[in-house]
């Protein structure tokens, strides 16, 4: 997620007889992955929906519990974690407090099912039977979620009704996200998904997912989308999206919009920056993208295959949102991390891959050395800051993002300080090994979860001499 309303602007031989045999064996790792299969209907601010999942058990232990992160619950009344800032509260409720919630009406089968987490945060099933490694089980679950009123990932606003996380989800390593208000406090698996999805036809409906079949009767419409190695499913609905499409890129790109004078423009930001982080990383490993503006108190938020962007932008800014929004489709989309323990990770990198469409296309009036220049005196105020206030800033970046006492702290030391440590490594190690071993990284570390060590020893690996270089950035040690 972009946490700046602007972060630089302004601030292949086979042989015949061995084909059986490869299919067979094709078919089966392609089973290897947990599937998602959701049928939910939307009507009147609420969700009702049947969620079949077949559990894959990748790890190399029996499983007898399942656990779900539930995060529509912490809009709930009386939830002890809420997902807006304090300072926030008033703009993002703007019709007045209002609540929401996402209600298990039943687990099937199962021994048993229940509430529970530090914040009833997190649906357990205790299973019938263990699934052993690399066997599978399918449950079923029903559940109806309401949505509140408020400008967030999930709810509704006056312009979109904005479904992210509107469906109970596999806890990743069974780690159990909390929902603080800093940060995006997620972590999940890759996962395929088929989703059908009814709403009223007037709704123009955006989606992670691919579009197989559309369906109208009576004042309805029903979708049915489909996605692969992702780590969610996410859906924008509005009754005034108009949408301007692009498949230059072999990617079919969509801008959604409901308010923007220059939409082809905004549209070239997704466009360019697909182009730049496909030549730069590696190709994007999906078959479409889509844009959505929306109401939404920062930036941007990055989810697979669809980025929000918030209305309340405009000029470059706007098209950067767009920019770091595209880079986080390889940086967690494709290249996942646990967002609540190691931030720094995925947004270091989509805050330098910015840096990186700026320094490509020069026309639009920022260099690289400004850019980096920028960041610099921003920590260095920061740091400054920090010191008179607490007689010191702490800027290790290994830590989690309960452990930020506000947004300045988070951006500085997630968004910014990676930035200069990546274009600090580049000055250092030279742009052949750079580049190097960010196409290595995402192509080794795809579709998996990576740790801060992971990407420490890929460079290691391709040759660079860091010679403890991030482990005086990870602790904080270097001075700026």
């Amino acid at each position: 997620m972009l946490k700046r309303t602007v972060v630089f602007c302004v601030i292949t031989a086979i042989l015949l007889s061995s084909l059986p045999l490869l299919f067979l064996t094709a078919c089966r790792d392609k089973e290897k992955i947990t599937v998602y299969e959701i049928d939910c209907v939307y009507s009147d601010g609420c969700v009702t929906g049947t969620e079949n999942v077949t559990f894959y058990n990748s790890t190399e232990n029996p499983v007898a519990v399942l656990k779900f992160n539930l995060y529509a619950n912490a809009f709930r009344k009386g939830a002890e974690y809420s997902p807006i800032p304090l300072s926030a509260v008033s703009q993002a409720y703007y019709d007045g407090m209002s609540y929401g919630e996402i209600d298990i009406k039943s687990v099937s089968p199962c021994k048993e099912f229940y509430l529970g987490g530090k914040d009833k945060n997190v649906l357990y099933v205790t299973l019938n039977e263990q699934v052993f490694p690399e066997d599978r089980v399918t449950i079923k679950i029903d559940y109806t979620l309401t949505l509140a009123k408020v400008i967030a990932r999930t709810g509704i606003n006056d312009k979109t009704v904005n479904l992210a996380n509107f469906y109970p989800i596999l806890c990743a390593d069974d780690y159990e996200c909390v929902y603080y208000s800093v940060g995006d406090p997620f972590y999940s698996d890759v996962a395929n998904y088929k989703v059908k999805f009814t709403a009223d036809k007037d709704f123009v409906v955006a989606s992670s997912g691919v579009l197989k079949k559309q369906s109208t009767e009576n004042d309805a419409t029903t979708y049915i989308f489909s996605l692969e190695n992702a780590r969610s499913f996410c859906i924008v609905l509005s009754k005034d999206y108009k949408t301007v499409t692009d498949k230059s890129t072999g990617v079919e790109i969509v801008y959604c919009y409901y308010s923007d004078d220059n939409p082809v423009a905004n549209l070239g930001f997704a466009v360019e920056s697909m182009k730049l982080f496909t030549e730069c990383f590696g190709a994007y490993p999906y078959a479409k993208y889509t844009v959505c503006q929306t109401r939404f108190l920062e930036g941007g938020m990055e989810y697979p295959c669809l980025a929000m962007i918030s209305d309340s932008l405009d000029g470059l800014s706007y098209g950067e949102v767009i920019v770091h929004e595209t880079a986080h489709q390889w940086w967690q989309t494709a290249v996942g991390n646990n967002e609540i323990e190691y931030p720094f990770l995925d947004e270091g990198l989509a805050e330098y891959s910015v840096v990186l469409f700026y320094e490509r296309y020069a026309e639009l009036g920022l260099t690289r050395e400004k850019l980096i220049s920028m960041s610099e005196e921003g920590f260095k105020q920061f740091c400054s800051v920090y010191k008179k206030l607490f007689g010191k800033a702490d800027t290790s970046m290994l830590r989690g993002i309960d452990k930020f006492g506000s947004d300045y702290e988070y951006v500085n030391v997630t968004y910014i300080e990676p930035c200069i440590m990546y274009d600090t490594l580049r000055r250092t190690i030279g742009d052949s090994a750079f580049f190097k071993g960010l196409r290595t990284y995402f192509t080794e570390y795809k579709f998996k979860n990576a740790v801060p060590d992971d990407l420490v020893g890929i460079f290691e690996r391709v040759g660079a001499d860091t010679n403890g270089f991030f482990d005086s950035f990870f602790k904080g040690k270097i001075v700026i």
